[in-house]
């Protein structure tokens, strides 16, 4: 069984017109609805996703007495395909692999969410019983929708962040960690993940470092429709920026 993520609301297709900020998008219902505002639950740039005039998606309620927003936009068209452009997604779709087992080669044992080893807070681990503190197994959760060709990449946008945290992650492996990142891309017409080295070299570097560490890098896509998210299929992974080989 492949997990699977449904919103608990019915989706309301939209027009997107403009984005005024990065957690802003302004849409309206077609054909000539009243412009209003949604969440963009997502700080990356999705420049070719979120075109003015061009893109169709939907938005989700959210039902909020403190929220600015009463609505979510959760994927979009782009091209023939349906796109997520809902970060979220990623760890709850990685906490339903991780309970369904969907994940092979990982530990045994309950994941705890949220953990922080180091400077930096890990998506999951299951924590050890060294009095130092070091945990058992990490697992970081990279969500990924932008696609060159039949390549989907990340990030879109420099991630120092993201970076350190794979130099963090390669520190545990070689201390004996079990360590993973896992990119799950938010799409299904892809045949293989890259890391964007072109934008961000710092971050390929700090992926392939990882990976000799003793990191384990794993790609998935995903079947997105309006209302869901469901796991896809393992994407070979070619990590850059000096050593093209696929994991």
């Amino acid at each position: 069984m492949r997990p699977a993520y449904r919103y608990p609301r019915s989706p309301v297709p939209v027009e997107f017109i403009d984005r005024p900020n990065r957690y802003l998008a302004r849409v309206r219902v077609p054909p000539r609805g009243r412009p209003f505002l949604a969440h963009v639950p997502n700080p990356g740039r999705m420049e070719e996703l979120l075109v003015p005039g061009c893109t169709s998606g939907v938005v989700v309620p959210v039902p909020s007495d403190t929220r600015r927003t009463r609505f979510d936009l959760v994927a979009v068209r782009h091209g023939r395909s349906w796109v997520s452009v809902d970060s979220r997604i990623g760890n709850r779709l990685v906490r339903r692999a991780l309970d369904l087992g969907a994940l092979r080669g990982l530990p045994r044992g309950p994941w705890k969410g949220e953990f922080t080893w180091g400077p930096h807070r890990f998506d999951f681990a299951q924590p050890g019983r060294d009095p130092s503190g070091l945990p058992r197994a990490l697992l970081e959760v990279k969500c990924s929708n932008l696609k060159v060709g039949r390549t989907a990449f990340f990030p879109d946008a420099p991630t120092e962040r993201g970076a350190r945290q794979l130099a963090t992650l390669a520190r545990a492996a070689r201390r004996g960690v079990a360590s993973f990142v896992v990119f799950l891309v938010q799409r299904n017409d892809v045949d293989r993940f890259s890391p964007n080295a072109a934008l961000d070299p710092r971050f390929a570097t700090a992926l392939t470092r990882a990976v000799r560490a003793g990191v384990r890098a794993v790609a998935y896509s995903c079947a997105v429709r309006p209302g869901s998210v469901r796991w896809g299929k393992p994407l070979p992974l070619a990590y850059a920026p000096d050593d093209q080989r696929l994991l």
